[in-house]
């Protein structure tokens, strides 16, 4: 009878085990899936609203590529910049 009981407990206990190995692995996945979502709205899905609200309103500019944007853009025009030197009558500020 003890030898029973016992049987029955531990086939209670490993139950709970798994029943909170899967509760945790649930709680798990849906915080990544929580977290994936949020990282592709503020990378991707925010920003390409914002180009299409501002493109229909008429505003045009190079469009949205994540991580890199205008890197390469950016690059030339401070190259373009450097090479040649300020004209004496540029009006610039100290």
């Amino acid at each position: 009878r003890k030898l029973e009981d016992l049987s029955n407990s531990l086939a209670f206990l490993s139950l709970m085990e798994i029943s909170l190995a899967s509760v945790t692995v649930s709680i798990a996945i849906a915080l990544v899936s929580w977290w994936v979502w949020r990282t592709l709205n503020w990378v991707w899905f925010k920003p390409k609203m914002l180009e299409s609200c501002l493109r229909r309103r008429g505003l045009s500019g190079t469009p949205y590529t994540p991580l890199v944007g205008d890197l390469k853009r950016n690059f030339t025009m401070l190259t373009e910049a450097r090479s040649t030197p300020i004209k004496l009558t540029d009006d610039i500020q100290p």
